[in-house]
């Protein structure tokens, strides 16, 4: 399909679902306060009513599926968490104002990862996203730096009990395993924007950035495939689509899309604004949040 407008915003956030129907996302701007909003991709109907008051950084909110296939949001707001459940309209609530927030699997159960600093000596608490009740709770060590300007890389359910720990200024990023409680691994980073995703063949992948290269790796920190681009790199994402690794970036203002097996994009599509956040969904679809709309493109 042709580049066309979900819809009319300044949007500065936005995620899909890396498993199941092609669901999104995104948290737009207004007039004193954001509001966060779902979307069906496959009629492009709206998932319920719209958020008020969300929040305007990407770290404070997560979005997903649940094992059971759920959809939901999770974001704070006011000193408490919530977890909206798109496909009922059910939410629960729970006190705490964490820094972070992502999804992950705890047990077989859709879990909320939230992150408490802004000490380096972190405090992550796992919270039954049904229910709200703690599953499980540990300290993590993020060395010199602290919560502040990190963001928590997930892919629910398809990432497991493992959630990234990103940082602008790190050069490492910190893999957690929420079931055992621990650093799982410390991931070679550029620094730059990364996303986990499902790998083609089940365990997910790591892609970020790296120079001239979009780069995918292992959860092992294997280099799986360099993908190079024309431009500076910006925003990236990635999914499975028809049984293929799709990965998007923002390339000097033009979205570039790779089929992995092949370091040839195989679209490209000018934007007329800047993007803020880029996300990919199940059935192929670029969504890129921009000051201008919410833009759909086909991969």
């Amino acid at each position: 399909m042709p580049e066309s407008v979900l819809a009319q915003g300044a949007f500065d956030g936005v995620a899909a679902t890396a498993a199941g129907p092609p669901l999104a996302f995104a948290s737009r701007t207004g007039q004193g306060a954001n509001i966060g909003q779902g979307w069906d991709l496959r009629t492009r109907a709206a998932l319920g009513p719209p958020i008020p008051d969300f929040p305007d950084h990407r770290a404070e909110w997560a979005f997903g599926l649940l094992p059971d296939g759920a959809p939901v949001v999770a974001w704070t707001h006011r000193d408490r968490v919530h977890v909206l459940d798109l496909s009922t309209g059910a939410e629960v609530a729970v006190d705490g104002q964490p820094d972070l927030l992502g999804l992950a699997v705890h047990g077989g159960r859709g879990a909320v990862v939230a992150v408490f600093g802004p000490a380096s000596d972190a405090r992550v608490a796992v919270l039954d996203a049904r229910t709200g009740d703690l599953r499980t709770e540990f300290g993590v060590w993020l060395g010199h730096w602290t919560a502040i300007d990190r963001w928590i890389l997930h892919a629910a359910p398809a990432s497991g009990p493992f959630v990234g720990l990103a940082c602008d200024t790190e050069r490492t990023i910190g893999l957690l395993d929420v079931e055992r409680e621990e650093e799982a691994a410390s991931l070679p980073s550029s620094g730059s924007q990364a996303v986990l995703a499902p790998g083609p063949d089940g365990p997910p992948l790591l892609v970020q950035p790296s120079g001239a290269e979009v780069l995918t790796r292992t959860l092992d920190g294997d280099a799986a495939v360099a993908l190079p681009a024309p431009g500076g790199i910006g925003a990236v994402a990635a999914a499975v689509a028809g049984g293929r690794l799709l990965v998007g970036a923002d390339v000097g203002g033009e979205l570039l899309v790779w089929d992995a097996a092949s370091v040839t994009p195989r679209r490209r599509v000018p934007l007329p604004a800047r993007v803020n956040d880029l996300a990919l969904s199940t059935d192929g679809t670029l969504i890129a949040a921009t000051d201008t709309g919410l833009r759909l493109a086909s991969a």
